[in-house]
Parts: C-alpha cells; sequence; structure tokens
C-alpha cells in the first residue's frame, strides 16, 4: 500500500492499487472526513495546511501550552507562522475567537497569542457567542454535531471580497474550521483557507 496525503487537509491515507489508478484520473484523494464535508459544504473549496502532526510530543506541548497555561510557550513555533506572510500574501488572518468563558478561565487566546510572538498581524473577524465544552473533553460524534458557536464580529466590508485564512491551534475533526468559514461566507469573501499548528 502507497502512502498519500487527503487533497483537502493532508491527512496521510493508504490507498490500495486500484484507489491509486482512480486517483490518477482525478487527481485529487480526500479522506472520509473531507468527503462528508465536501458534502456538507459543496460550496466551500477547502483546502486545509498543517506544519506538524499531532503526536504524543506535539500533544504534551499543547496540554502544556493552552491547558495548563504556560503562555511562556507562545513562541515556540513562531518561525513556523512567519512562513505564512510568504505562503498566503495578501490575506487577512484570523485566528479562532475563544467564548469570554474560556477566554476568563484560560488567560489567553491560545492562537492569538502564537501570532503575536511570531508578530504576525490578525484581525478577530468572528466572535464566538456560544460556550461549549472543551474539544478534548468531547467525543468525536460530539465534535461532529456541534451547533454553529461563531458570529461575525466586524462588518460586512471587512472580509467582502477578501482573502481569508483561518488559523486554529489543533484540526482534530474539521468541525471548528469548519464552522469558522461557513460564517466567513455569508460575507462573501473571495477565498477561504485554512491552517493550524498540527493535524
Amino acid at each position: 500500500m502507497e502512502a498519500k496525503g487527503c487533497a483537502g487537509c493532508q491527512k496521510p491515507i493508504n490507498l490500495k492499487y486500484e484507489d491509486t489508478k482512480k486517483k490518477a484520473k482525478t487527481s485529487f484523494v480526500y479522506c472520509n472526513d473531507c468527503q462528508e464535508w465536501k458534502k456538507k459544504y459543496p460550496a466551500y473549496d477547502f483546502q486545509h495546511r498543517a506544519f506538524f502532526t499531532y503526536d504524543e510530543k506535539m500533544q504534551a506541548w499543547i496540554n502544556r501550552y493552552k491547558f495548563m497555561g504556560d503562555i511562556r510557550l507562545a513562541g515556540t513555533f513562531a518561525y513556523k507562522w512567519t512562513q505564512i506572510k510568504k505562503d498566503y500574501p495578501a490575506y487577512v488572518y484570523c485566528p479562532i475567537p475563544l467564548s469570554e468563558k474560556r477566554w476568563l478561565e484560560r488567560g489567553f487566546n491560545q492562537v492569538s497569542e502564537m501570532l503575536k510572538a511570531a508578530k504576525i498581524p490578525f484581525q478577530m473577524l468572528l466572535k464566538r457567542e456560544q460556550h461549549l465544552l472543551a474539544q478534548a473533553k468531547n467525543t468525536r460524534k460530539e465534535r461532529l454535531e456541534m451547533p454553529q458557536p461563531f458570529e461575525l464580529a466586524v462588518p460586512l466590508s471587512k472580509i467582502q471580497h477578501k482573502k481569508i485564512l483561518i488559523i486554529d491551534d489543533v484540526y482534530t475533526t474539521g468541525q471548528t474550521l469548519f464552522h469558522a468559514a461557513d460564517c466567513l461566507q455569508t460575507a462573501q469573501p473571495k477565498i477561504i483557507r485554512t491552517i493550524s499548528l498540527a493535524r
């Protein structure tokens, strides 16, 4: 079997020979998650990128930084985040927001703090009015069934016809990023792309 990556989210995909022949004809192969997202959001040209695989070391780092609140680690991967200026020029960089309750519990937004440490300008285009359980505490089924938690935080003119890069720390099922993109699409941006530290 040959290891291939999902055209939507970069998830490694093991393809059988027959599937590899199909890929040669279509040029794109999507993982099961992305196939479901494409059915749910057919108008959204989804492309996600992640810097790292979410392995045990990354999980330990995320736990210390995000859940234990060690904000000193915000600059650890600044050398990676600075790449987005080159790879996504003329984009508006939009971190995933926290609910007010989560922000008060944690004391900082883990995504925007990483961008600040890397000196990446960003705009909070979204607000999260609905407070939900931390995704890490939800089952996969619960994550996929989460209601839309986001609302626009800026006038439509700040988004319309703009190129938007939505930024998160970890891509798990994709639900958070798809909710964010779905909300932003109501303002008719030119294009939406997503990126995360880990997948």
